[in-house]
């Protein structure tokens, strides 16, 4: 059977690596990893140096590919690519990325292959990014969420453990695990959005995970574009909120929760004003 990694580079020597996986998909809420991981890349100037072989794992049904079409005649096909960067960034650690789709199949051969990438790169720690619907109002700092496999590495989070979960996971969770059994720490970072917003690209929850990474792994990343898109977001967001009456008051009641730490199951989806928002957002 044919390999799922092909090197596009020489394999990159770098420095006690981090490995950051922000796939787009399940458990990206807002687009928040995504835009994370491509800020990132951007920003660290990173160098594609590995890709996945998309035709075993991605299903271009769910994922289709686009079309490039000008007088009349199809200029190119656009494939979405799952692939590896890598950065050498100021500080002790260098970083590699695995960024792009949520693998559609073959979880268990995809993880081994990352095992491998791992290795070949002497990645000391892995760090999965994500982001899920919470009760939590938008005019309060992002909180991020971790959960990890039993090595836990030697990094620092400024995040709260998730505690009791039991549920459906994406393929960076079963990865983690993987990881965990070849003997590679693994950590998980999720960003809590707002649920009435979740819909939409959220660039607060980015701005945040960002930060936290960027905190443990002690480089300075200049965030002033994610800053400057949060700004906007918030005033839109605001803008909406003051629309509507019952949005106010299940802001007002989240705010309140919230200076508690605390959160309520209880209170209302707010469907309803989640599709106005969302309206108004895209109309923005």
């Amino acid at each position: 059977m044919a390999e799922l990694l092909t090197w596009v580079a020489p394999p990159p020597d770098l420095r006690r690596p981090v490995l950051i996986v922000a796939f787009d998909g399940f458990v990206d809420a807002g687009v928040v990893a995504a835009t994370a991981g491509m800020f990132l890349r951007h920003r660290w100037r990173s160098e594609p140096v590995a890709r996945f072989d998309r035709d075993a794992l991605l299903d271009y049904r769910a994922r289709r590919p686009t079309a490039v079409v000008d007088a009349g005649k199809v200029r190119r096909i656009e494939w979405p690519d799952l692939e590896v960067l890598a950065a050498t960034v100021e500080g002790p650690r260098d970083a590699a990325l695995l960024l792009g789709p949520e693998p559609d199949m073959r979880w268990e051969a995809f993880c081994d292959s990352v095992t491998g990438l791992c290795r070949q790169l002497g990645v000391e720690t892995v760090v999965g990014l994500g982001a899920y619907p919470a009760a939590t109002p938008h005019t309060r700092p992002i909180r991020i969420l971790q959960a990890g496999n039993a090595l836990g590495g030697d990094l620092t989070f400024e995040a709260r453990d998730i505690v009791g979960y039991s549920g459906p996971v994406g393929a960076g969770t079963v990865l983690q695990d993987v990881l965990g059994r070849a003997g590679i720490p693994a950590v998980g970072l999720w960003a809590e959005v707002p649920h009435y917003i979740a819909g939409s690209p959220n660039p607060q929850g980015a701005l945040a995970l960002v930060r936290t990474v960027a905190e443990a792994m002690h480089t300075p990343v200049d965030t002033t574009e994610l800053e400057a898109a949060a700004a906007l977001h918030d005033e839109q967001v605001a803008e909406a909120v003051a629309e509507h009456e019952d949005a106010a008051e299940m802001v007002t009641a989240l705010e309140e929760l919230y200076d508690k730490g605390a959160t309520d199951e209880s209170l209302p989806s707010g469907d309803q004003i989640a599709d106005e928002i969302e309206r108004f957002l895209r109309q923005q």
